[in-house]
Formats: C-alpha cells, structure tokens, sequence
C-alpha cells in the first residue's frame, strides 16, 4: 500500500525505477561521506579514550546501554501493541537521530539507507514493509512514529484508517499506557532474574533503636533481624522503610523479629518523628536505622586519592577491621556504638586488624581519636535532649563558627569559582575586621537573652524567637595571659538557606575541657541532687583534685552507689562545698562520640544475599519489589505536590546518569537492579497527567471518549505546549541541581 502522506511526486522514468536503482538514488541522494568520516573520527577518539582508561569507558558503555535500554523498552511496548491495534507505524528506532542506518523490508530484499540526511523522502511501494527500523548515533533510547499522531499535540490528518487518530479511543489508549506497562513488566522481569540469581541488598537487621521512639518501646533492640512485615515473609531493609510510611494513622504494624535463634511477633505504631533528614522526612517511622559491619568499607581502596585522604584524616586505612574499644573486645556493630558511647575520656583507642597493601597478612594495629561528648541524640519525640551526668552539666563550648551564607545564583557562583581558580586564591574570609566582637571557636557561653549558663535546648529556643533580630550573647574567652574575660557580643540569627533552621552560625559542645558547671538538672535519680550554683568551677571531686569533666564523670560513675563530696569554687570565686549519693543506675546523659572529622566512620553496609528457592518465588520477590520502588516513587511526588519534600531534592538526567556511572563502575550486578529501579521509577513519572507525558494523553483520550468527540486542535495544542513548558522549567531546575551537587556538593 501506497501512504500517500510519506511518498514524494514521482517523474515519468522514476515509476519504472526497480527497488536497486530506487536505493542506488537514496543513498547517491544523501551524500554519506562526509557524515561517515565525521562517524568516524567520533569513533577513532572514543576508541581511544576507551583504551587510555577501559573501566571508565565500560562504566560509561553501561550507563548508556542501561538507560537507553530502559527507555528502549518503554518505546518497545509502544510499538507491540500499535502493531496489535491495527496502527500504521512509519518508524522505529534504537537510540536517537542522527540516524546511523535505516533498514527497511521491500517486497524483494531490503532497503538500507546509510547516515541519510534528515527527512529524505522515501519511495514505498504495494508490497513494501510500512515500517523502518533504524539505528540513531545517541544511544540513549529510542522513539516510535505512529501515522496521524504527534508530540506536539496536532495531529496529521489522513482518512488513512489506520492513522492513530483514526484507531478508537480504547486502541489508542492502551498504545499509550503500554509504554508504563512494558517498564513496569521488565522491572519486575529484571529484579525475577536477579532473585534467581541472587543478590546482595541491605537487610532487614536493626542497626539502631533511637531513644524514646515507638520501637525502643516496642521492645526492638539493635541486632534484631525483622523476617516478616505483617505476616509477608520477603523483607529486606526497604520493606521494613516503607511498612510505617504505608500503614494507617494508628494502625499497629506486626513484626516478626528473630533473636537468640528464636522468632516473636512484635506490634509497634509509627509515628512521625519530631526531627527527621533525608528522603524519609515528614514520613512516619519506627526509628530504627540500618546495620553495617565493622570493617571500613573496601570500596574506598578503588581510587587512592580517597585512601590517602582517608589515612589522612582517621588513620584507618579500607579493609580495617574494628576488634576493639578502649581494649574492650567487640564483636557486632552495636557494641562498637555502645562502648564508644560510654568512653567518658579525653582519648579513645580503637584496636584495628588490618591487612595492607591488599592481601598481605593482617597485623593488629591502633588508632586512637579525641572525643566529642553531647546530647543523647537524636531523640524520636523530642528534638531538644538535655545532658548531664548526675544532673550536673558543662557550660557549652563554641567550637566552630561560620559567616552567614551568600545565597548565590549558580552563574555568579561558577564566575567566583573561576575567578578564584586563576586568581590562585583560596576562599577567605573578608570580615574579619572586627573578629573581636564575634563568636570565636573557644568560646564559653555563659548567657545568650536572659539566659545565664544554658543548655542546648535554650539556644535553640532563644535563637528562633529572635529571627533576623538582634540579640545579645555573653561569653568567657582567655585573654593573652590565658585568663578568662567576659565579652559581650551582639548577634542576628538567620534562616539557613532553603531549610526551616534559624542559627547564629556557631557548632557548639559540652566544654568538658573544663570543670565549670552550667544549670543544674534538678530531676535526676540521686536522693539528695547536688548544690553547685551555676558558673562555679570543680575542683575536687571525692577528695581527688579535677582539672577537667571526664574526670568528674569518672569519679562519680566509679563511686555508685556511694556518697561523694565535691568541693567547687563559685563565679564569684567563694570557695563551697557540697555532696551527693551516687545513683545505683542511670544518671548518665550524655553520648561520647569519635571526633574523626567526618559525619560517620565509613563502615561497610551489612548485605545479605537474597535468593530465589524456585521461578515461582523469583516471581513473587520480583513482583514485591516493583511495588516498593513504585509506591516510594508515589510518595515523592506526594510531598512534593504538598511542599513536604523541597524542590532542591529532585534530581535529573545529569544526576541520574551521574549515579549510573558510580553504580555501574562498581558492581553489575547491583547496576541491573538500579535499572529496575529506574524503569519503575519511569513507569510511576510518564502516568503522571501532565500534556506530552503518557498519563497527560491518557486524561486527553478518555476526555474525548466522554464527550464523543476530539478535542479542538488549538485546545490540545494549547494544553500541549503548556505542558511543554511545565516539563521544560522542571527539566531546568532538576538540572540546576544536579550541577550544584556535582560542583558544589
């Protein structure tokens, strides 16, 4: 059959053309050998950067086959079922324009078109297949061109019966929900395979139990390993992240929890917690957090600048092996956490096996850390948590200080970055000029408002009530002679930058340098609380001079039980005296952390390999997991819509092939199960009904099929354009950010 909209006017002596001569003219026509050598010399360079660096140039190969595969099979179900519904398809490709070949079957051979010049016109004659399927050069994914149907919203019009147009409305509606459907249906086929195979994936073992939370009282404590959500027995970590996102305001979710080789069922209600990060903020949760091992994570050995600065900055090297806390065996993650943070000293040793360079023999080696004490946090209902020790308390340290933050467009940031690159200067800080009348790192704090000697929980108080208002600090700082001098200063909190967080940009900790108490905390254990008036300074604790809190902590924790006397001396400096009896249990609030200069050691997550017993299993797991990624999916468009999720969270293509790249660097296996994700993910965003996505002309079609007519064309275009520009602004944001992460972090 002849489609009158696709072939050109013919002369006289082109109708007896045979189909050799009729390709001899399309390939005379389009002139390839420019374009070929073009190809390549594109090919020669890519060839060559792939022998220069072969793993990145096969992380990149991955990251375009993936990605373009995902969207291949979108595409792909688009096509099967226009076929299936009677639609004339003109084209479809694998990757791209420009086309790379054009291959089509004629009613005697076939047809190849090598690199034709966009839009050349094609000669089809009765017997010739309606269909050209072509390579593109950008593999990236692939599209299909249906006759009568257009992105753009207008339509070509044709009395061709088998025009998209011209197809009914349920036809036309399942081509285009095919798309999704494909995406959904080789996700699951993906993660079926991967099952049968078996994968590691994070388990669902509670690393974590945070204080005062619905599963500490639940009774769940850290090494329990959860093997069924609500009687379902496939559970991995993510299964158990989504059971209280899922679950009804109230509604008790069933946890069937192994320990000690033994199984019990646990009943816990989510709630939202009081502070949460992350991807999971303003969800409601359990809080608990994942397990990992005690080894620092071997990947970090694949690029030698991360090791070195790694070493650097910790002293541990990837592979080590944490054995020992303060020559205190350990054996699970959670005994690290807790023994850590009961080390009330200056110090704290960590004893390591180690085995470096990669596969020489394991020596016992240590390394030892300063330690931070603060707060017990996070709290789950509470975001403010008081520590003490026996309802005693240091004054609060500042120990770092940052000027109010230049919000920056991402050109003048890039100009600033570039400036400075060949300027050859470092970023400075230009206001210094009266650094005397500023918070300095050092600093004590004795009175923010009309709060003398406060806690944490005041300072955040005190510094959200006065947003953007002045507001007066007094602190202690050494003078040259190393006495301490009160100053007086005159602060403005600020917001923080696309967060709901007001700060005077000051980090501070308990001085435990010291001995100089804050508030006393009244509701503690001991039978008769301690007499220390605010400011004042121990100086003996059980008749045993202190120089510093670790030993005040030290003394009290080894005399429970007992009465112990302290000796202080008051902000007046009056000599006094006072004594109390040491609580049995308790009484210690305060957490030791690792002052390694990063968020966390950088310990290897703990996995498990999941694996299918049989097909039908593999199906189930498959099936389990597509609907995890797409409810998750759900839930951030959710947020998003209702402003619990900022904008500055999404990320786009750039981001997205950014994490393909680092995935598929590392393992290919787990960049497969990344790509079931990804085409979940794609599956749950083209249903969304925005014009030119698939769930936009879904709401159009059955529009039509309501008011038993087309829509008006201007109508469509209209709509279809404005769609155009939603997608457009979005697609510039997610790429703004995908840049800022990539320079800026």
């Amino acid at each position: 059959m002849t489609d009158k909209n696709n072939k050109t006017p013919q002369q006289p002596d082109e109708k007896q053309a045979d189909p050799k001569q009729t390709e001899q003219v399309a390939v005379k026509e389009s002139n390839p050998v420019v374009q070929l050598v073009v190809f390549a010399v594109i090919v020669a360079v890519l060839a060559y950067l792939a022998v220069q660096n072969p793993r990145a140039a096969r992380a990149v190969a991955l990251v375009a086959l993936g990605f373009g595969g995902v969207v291949m099979i979108h595409e792909l179900g688009h096509f099967i079922v226009a076929k299936l519904g009677g639609i004339k398809v003109e084209a479809f490709s694998i990757g791209f324009p420009p086309v790379f070949l054009g291959i089509r079957k004629l009613k005697k051979g076939f047809r190849f078109r090598l690199l034709p010049r966009p839009g050349q016109a094609q000669q089809i004659e009765a017997g010739d297949n309606e269909t050209e399927y072509q390579i593109g050069l950008v593999p990236l994914g692939g599209f299909v061109k249906m006759l009568g149907q257009s992105d753009t919203g207008s339509v070509e019009q044709t009395e061709d019966p088998r025009s998209f147009i011209n197809r009914p409305t349920w036809i036309r509606i399942a081509v285009v929900a095919a798309g999704v459907t494909f995406n959904a249906i080789a996700a699951m086929l993906l993660f079926m395979a991967l099952f049968s195979r078996g994968i590691d994936l994070i388990p669902a073992v509670v690393g974590n139990v945070l204080p005062n939370s619905p599963a500490h009282e639940a009774g769940l404590r850290p090494g329990d390993e959860v093997v069924a959500v609500n009687g379902e027995r496939f559970v991995d970590y993510e299964s158990l992240l989504l059971a209280p996102v899922l679950s009804g305001r109230g509604e008790p979710i069933s946890l069937t929890v192994r320990r000690d080789d033994r199984e019990e069922t646990i009943r816990v209600v989510a709630e939202q917690p009081a502070v949460a990060v992350g991807e999971m903020a303003g969800m409601r949760s359990i809080g608990v957090s994942p397990a990992h091992t005690l080894t620092i994570a071997p990947e970090i050995a694949r690029d030698p600048e991360d090791v070195q600065w790694l070493y650097d900055l910790t002293g541990l090297r990837p592979g080590d092996e944490i054995k020992a806390v303060n020559n205190q065996p350990i054996r699970m993650p959670w005994e690290f956490r807790e023994k850590v943070s009961q080390t009330l000293t200056p110090m704290a040793t960590l004893t390591v096996s180690r085995s470096w360079p990669e596969g020489s023999a394991r020596t016992q080696q240590t390394v030892t850390f300063p330690v931070r004490i603060g707060p017990v946090v996070p709290n789950f209902r509470q975001e403010f948590d008081l520590a003490h020790i026996f309802g005693i308390k240091p004054v609060l340290k500042v120990t770092s200080v940052a000027d109010r933050p230049q919000v920056m467009g991402l050109t003048r940031r890039l100009a600033d970055s570039i400036r400075r690159l060949f300027a050859g200067e470092e970023e400075t800080d230009n206001n210094d000029d009266n650094a005397e009348q500023k918070l300095m790192a050092g600093d004590l704090l004795i009175r923010i408002g009309q709060a003398h000697y406060p806690n944490f929980k005041e300072v955040r108080t005190i510094t959200e009530a006065h947003k953007n208002q002045d507001l007066t600090l007094v602190v202690l700082r050494p003078d040259p002679a190393g006495e301490l001098r009160e100053v007086e200063l005159t602060v403005r909190p600020f917001e923080v930058p696309r967060s709901d967080r007001v700060t005077i940009g000051f980090a501070a900790e308990l001085a435990m340098d010291r001995t100089m108490t804050a508030q006393l905390f009244e509701d503690v254990a001991a039978d008769v609380p301690p007499q220390i008036p605010s400011g004042s300074t121990i100086v003996s604790v059980d008749g045993r001079p202190v120089e510093t809190f670790f030993e005040v902590a030290q003394i009290l924790r080894d005399n429970r039980g007992k009465r112990v006397s302290i000796e202080f001396v008051d902000a007046q400096g009056r000599a006094g005296g006072t004594g109390m009896v040491v609580p049995e249990r308790g009484g210690i609030h305060m957490r030791s952390e690792l002052e390694t200069g990063l968020a966390s050691l950088p310990f290897e997550e703990l996995r498990v390999t999941y694996e299918a017993d049989n097909s039908l299993q593999a199906i189930g797991m498959g099936f389990k997991k597509v609907r995890q990624f797409v409810v998750r999916t759900v839930l951030t468009l959710y947020r998003l819509i209702f402003g619990q999720l900022p904008a500055t969270a999404l990320m786009g293509p750039v981001g997205i092939i950014t994490v393909s790249y680092t995935i598929a660097d590392a393992s290919l296996i787990h960049y497969l199960y990344f790509l079931g994700l990804l085409s979940s993910i794609l599956a749950v965003m083209n249903l969304m009904p925005l014009p030119v996505l698939d769930g936009g002309v879904i709401v159009m079609l059955t529009i039509e099929k309501i008011i038993g007519r087309p829509i008006n064309e201007k109508v469509q275009a209209a709509v279809t354009y404005v769609g155009l520009a939603l997608i457009l602004a979005l697609m510039l944001m997610v790429t703004y950010n995908d840049i800022l992460r990539l320079l800026f972090g």
